[in-house]
């Protein structure tokens, strides 16, 4: 053979050799994916492990992928299903098992995880996927019903409102109750900026057992958000959009135009026979001016509520990338929410963006990175003027004069300059707030078991609020007001895992360790002008804020540079498993304060919990057909709260003047708080047993928990003497209970391919308690309503052995009837045993009924029940009327699919508590010759009458008892002439609600029609809000708080609804994209 056929020959041997390699390098995978069933599985991920080669499976569940490497691993998941890895190849069958997930999920908890089988402590969880279903802009609103032991109370229906969140009810009275908000292992102030779509999931930590961990921020319980981050597989992105129709369900009711001139005339008649003649002048009534109050009759009144609310939408829009290889792992999110409000000239927007990367340097050493950037915009102000706009001018084209000075003081009522979309346009405010988050951590794998994490975070905040009065409605001279704040806050976390090695199966022993340290200042100020130039819109104002009026004497700016808080932490925690049936959790945390004196910088906060896994135990073996978990958990532990002002220790001064030879000198003094170096921190002592089950392959399956929680050494004001130079001094004089049970009920009630039905449901009853109170302690606190004229002035009162959110006021006995006097001679005489009232009314009218001398009370007052038996109902009468706090509430859901179609109803309920209607109450208060001119609520024409009109058209006095009696017939109500505001119990009514909160449909386009355009996932949907509310409440909604607190000292005012901004109605039609 010459050398060329050799050559030849080793050149083609090398290239078949060659060829064969490359066939046996890389292959195409191909196969089936079933159900347990034999159901092909339609859409399942089919990837190659370690890198991002991979595909969907189509219609009967087959797949393909070229360009496999040899010996490759298959990863094959599916929502609901338990990932497979399988060794790559042809015609494979895959069997997919479903995840039993009750037990083998991951748990978030303090500094770790945990697989809820394991858990020792109260822990209630929630998907980011279940509170996406519900679209709202503030996703604490989705917490609503659907986790036992938290109550979620929105402020009202206002762009941006504040949700009030309580776990286990909160145990302070003049600290915040809030919650903890931790988001990724980073403390912030709180949710509402972060949007569902970025949410991957909520855990709940509601007994000490789980709350110590954060010792002195722990007391009010924990949530804590874990956001969406990369996944190893191929890119993915992820588009989900919605547009959101609102609308206002109802508004209140108010007098037609007939009621409401005959009410004015009457009233303005009581109050003077003059200010009467103005009414009738005004509204052409009695044969003096026309005779023209028949021809209101049948005719509506404008009611402007409906001018100044309307039909609104809202815009969400989310985009995400994701996807990585087993050593980077990359997540990408934009997300911009533009939610108009129902009122005009106010709305919310914001703008989210965030990035997170996972990086393997090596098989021991992981970096994370998490930046987060957050802009809001709340735009509106005086969102009282949405609800009480009924009030202004009532009849368009009155018949007689028209001319508004016949009303007196009651002409803004009718002005037309001065007309509620008027007084909307004077007052206007834009509040922006911008926040930045950066987050970085190292994972070091030390030795096997040992594992380091140190994370520093990074934050800043900044807000400015531009408030602008034009001075055309509230005075002679326009004012705008500049606020500025900025803030940071710091975070240096250090941990160490180590997993005790070599104690075989049956033992089980871990610890942490770390260190925590926390840094933080925020900074404001504030410039206020007065009297701006004719002409000067709002930009104009704040482009040239100087440009005012000195003269007026008004303007002013300060500066407030705050005080840096830092605190040093030092925790642990062990935890140890016999056989996984018998489980053990300790935890330590030791924290240092600058919030309190030196003597009291530090706090120490233990707790303990055992749990015993009963179903796994050999004697129910023969439990196992029907029972999958039975656990019961038991708990100890303290908590703290540092939530408070780093100055409540010590003094504080005031700028003030004091005159020298003439001259005014500046200087400072004290402030009206004494300092006080011996205060201490509000310490929660939570006990919990509680009870987890499932049954049946976990088609049934739920927890119980029974709880006793007591805060002591509340935070109170006491008095102090006026020869110290203070006012107050706060101190630890009070202590508070929380006792209750929570239960969680989920039921897989359909399990099948092609149609899976669900049900769930959480119930709360929660007792709250003041246990302690120093009897000196400033325990009232009053609200906005009425103004002075509100008696009594404290409406809302903490009192012992009472629950937090009493109402103070008095007992109605209904009204003073004709009955309840002897008439004699033209004199009204109160029976014997009929209680007088005194000094808490003044009514208009009065001098029309002639009484014995000293007697106040005369037909169709307000009666109240007289406690004392004095015999007359004066200012000592006044008791506690309302016990606000509600003891049940939860929510319960229905949801599934069936083939492509998913569906879900979510119902929140509460029972019992008790709202305060002052809306009401404002109605029947005469308010004296400001409120002529001004509509009232419908109910006011079923009130007692002391006025009727004769055949010529003229307004008479009625006194005479069988014609009195005659005339109220049918009255349901007392006379509403008093110039007080009176704190009645007729207006406080009960709380207890059933609501509708969503209704989702949704379809899922088939997988074989969007694949075609490179869609591997379209959803579209559609959801429906707060689309009915059962209650018996007369107001518009008893899940209300319109003012978080009372108008001094701060104590909490819930179920307060005056002038409430009301909830909207919401269809949302929405997208959701994955490519």
């Amino acid at each position: 053979m010459n050398l060329k056929d050799l050559t030849k020959k080793a050149v083609s041997t090398l290239f078949l050799s060659m060829l064969f390699s490359i066939a046996f390098a890389q292959t195409t995978a191909t196969g089936v994916v079933k159900d347990k069933s034999g159901e092909p599985m339609i859409g399942v991920n089919v990837l190659v492990k370690g890198t991002t080669n991979g595909t969907i499976t189509d219609f009967d569940g087959n797949f393909s992928i070229s360009g496999v490497p040899n010996n490759a691993t298959l990863l094959v998941s599916y929502i609901g299903y338990l990932s497979k890895e399988v060794k790559a190849g042809k015609n494979l069958t895959i069997v997919l098992e479903e995840d039993n997930k009750t037990l083998d999920e991951v748990v978030v908890i303090g500094y770790g995880t945990v697989k809820r089988r394991d858990l020792t402590g109260s822990v209630a969880s929630v998907t980011g996927e279940k509170l996406a279903a519900n679209p709202v802009t503030n996703v604490a609103q989705a917490l609503q019903g659907i986790l036992p032991g938290v109550s979620v109370t929105s402020q009202d229906g206002r762009p941006g409102a504040g949700m009030s969140i309580r776990i286990r009810g909160g145990g302070s009275i003049t600290q915040s109750n809030n919650p903890l908000f931790i988001v990724d292992g980073v403390q912030v102030s709180g949710i509402d900026d972060i949007p569902a779509d970025n949410i991957e999931s909520i855990d709940v930590l509601k007994d000490a057992a789980s709350t110590a961990i954060y010792g002195a921020r722990g007391a009010n319980g924990v949530i804590l958000v874990t956001t969406k981050g990369g996944k190893e597989g191929k890119a993915t992105v992820k588009y989900n959009m919605y547009y959101q129709i609102k609308e206002t369900p109802e508004t209140l009711d108010v007098m037609d135009a007939y009621d409401f001139v005959l009410w004015n005339w009457s009233y303005a008649t009581a109050y003077g026979d003059s200010y009467g003649d103005g009414v009738a002048r005004y509204y052409g009534l009695g044969s003096k001016y026309g005779n023209h109050l028949n021809e209101y009759s049948g005719v509506k009144s404008h009611n402007y509520i409906n001018d100044v609310m309307k039909t609104a939408g809202a815009w969400n829009h989310d985009v995400s990338l994701s996807g990585g290889t087993d050593k980077t792992k990359y997540y990408a999110s934009v997300n911009y929410t533009d939610d108009k409000g129902t009122r005009i000239q106010s709305g919310y927007k914001r703008w989210n963006a965030n990035l997170k990367l996972v990086q393997q340097i090596n098989k021991d050493l992981n970096v994370d990175f998490d930046v987060r950037y957050s802009e809001t915009e709340v735009e509106g102000r005086d969102f009282g003027i949405a609800t009480s706009a009924y009030r202004y001018r009532p009849i368009d084209n009155p018949l007689g004069s028209n001319d508004a000075t016949d009303l007196g003081m009651g002409s803004s009522n009718v002005s037309e300059s001065l007309s509620p979309m008027d007084q909307i346009d004077s007052y206007q405010n834009v509040s922006n707030r911008q926040r930045l988050r950066a987050k970085t951590g190292i994972t070091w794998k030390i030795i096997k078991g040992l594992t380091a994490k140190s994370e520093l975070s990074l934050s800043r905040n900044w807000g400015e609020e531009q408030y602008w009065n034009d001075g055309k409605y509230a005075g002679s001279y326009s004012e705008a007001k500049l606020t500025k704040s900025d803030g940071y806050g710091v975070r240096w976390a250090t941990t160490l895992n180590y997993e005790v090695q070599g104690l075989g199966e049956a033992h089980s022993l871990s610890f942490l360790a770390g260190n925590e340290v926390l840094s933080s200042k925020s900074n404001k100020s504030v410039m206020n002008g007065f009297g701006y130039p004719d002409g000067f819109t709002m930009s104009d104002a704040f482009g040239q804020i100087n440009m005012t009026t000195p003269s007026l004497g008004k303007d002013n700016f300060s500066n407030t540079i705050g005080t840096p808080t830092h605190t040093n932490s030092w925790f642990g925690r062990g935890n140890y498993s016999y056989k996984g049936k018998y489980l053990l959790t300790a935890t330590f945390r030791a924290d240092g304060s600058s919030k309190f004196a030196p003597n009291h910088h530090w706090g120490y906060f233990p707790a303990a919990a055992v749990a015993w896994r009963i179903s796994d135990e050999n004697f129910m073996e023969n439990a196992k057909d029907w029972l999958d978990n039975l656990k019961l958990r038991l708990s100890y532990g303290t908590s703290g709260s540092d939530n408070i002002d780093a100055s409540l220790w010590k003094g504080t001064w005031v700028p003030s003047t004091v005159t020298v030879d003439g001259v005014s000198v500046p200087i400072y003094k004290p402030g009206d708080m004494q300092p006080n170096p011996d205060l201490k921190w509000e310490t929660t002592v939570s006990r919990n047993l509680g009870v987890d089950f499932g049954f049946w392959n976990n088609r049934l399956h739920g927890s119980l928990d029974v709880y006793w929680n007591t805060t002591k050494d509340i935070l109170m004001k006491i008095p102090v003497d006026a020869s110290a130079g203070y006012a107050y001094q706060f101190q630890n004089v009070g202590q508070t209970s929380n006792k209750g049970f929570e239960l969680a009920l989920g039921a897989d009630l359909i399990r099948t391919k092609d149609f899976n039905l669900n049900f769930g449901i959480t119930y709360n009853f929660n007792q709250n308690n003041i246990d302690k109170l120093n009897d000196n302690a400033m325990a009232d606190v009053h609200t906005g309503w009425g103004s002075s004229m509100r008696v009594p002035n404290y409406d809302y009162i903490i009192r012992k052995d009472n629950p937090v959110g009493l109402i103070q006021g008095f007992k109605s006995a209904g009204y003073y009837t004709v009955d309840d006097f002897n008439y004699a001679d033209g004199v009204w005489t109160l029976k014997t045993g009929v209680p007088d009232i005194k000094s808490i009314v003044n009514y208009a009218g009065a001098n029309n009924f002639k009484r014995p001398e000293g007697q106040t009370a005369f037909p169709g007052m307000m009666k109240f029940e007289n406690l004392n038996d004095d015999n007359a109902v004066d200012d000592d009468d006044k008791t506690i009327i309302g016990k606000t706090m509600p003891k049940h509430t939860g929510g319960f859901n229905i949801s599934g699919h069936y083939k492509n179609f998913d569906f879900g109803v979510n119902f929140t309920y509460q029972i019992g508590g008790d709202v305060y209607n002052a809306n009401s109450m404002y109605a029947v208060m005469g308010n004296k010759d400001t409120s002529f001119g001004s509509n009232r609520l419908a109910f006011v024409k079923d009130c007692f009458k002391i006025y009727d009109v004769d055949a010529k058209g003229d307004l008479f006095v009625v006194t005479e008892p069988n014609a009195l009696r005659a005339l109220n017939v049918n009255a349901k109500h007392a006379l509403p002439y008093s110039e007080y505001g009176i704190v009645s119990s007729e207006f406080v009514e009960d709380a207890s609600y059933l609501r509708l909160n969503t209704l989702t449909l949704g379809w899922t386009l088939p997988k074989e029609w969007t694949k075609k355009v490179g869609v591997s996932n379209c959803r579209v949907y559609f959801t429906g809000s707060n689309l009915f509310c059962l209650s018996g409440y007369s107001g518009l909604d008893p899940d209300v708080n319109t003012a978080t607190d009372g108008k001094t000292d701060g104590f909490p005012t819930p179920y307060y609804d005056y002038c409430s901004y009301p909830k909207a109605r919401t269809y949302t039609f929405g997208i959701n994209l994955a490519f």
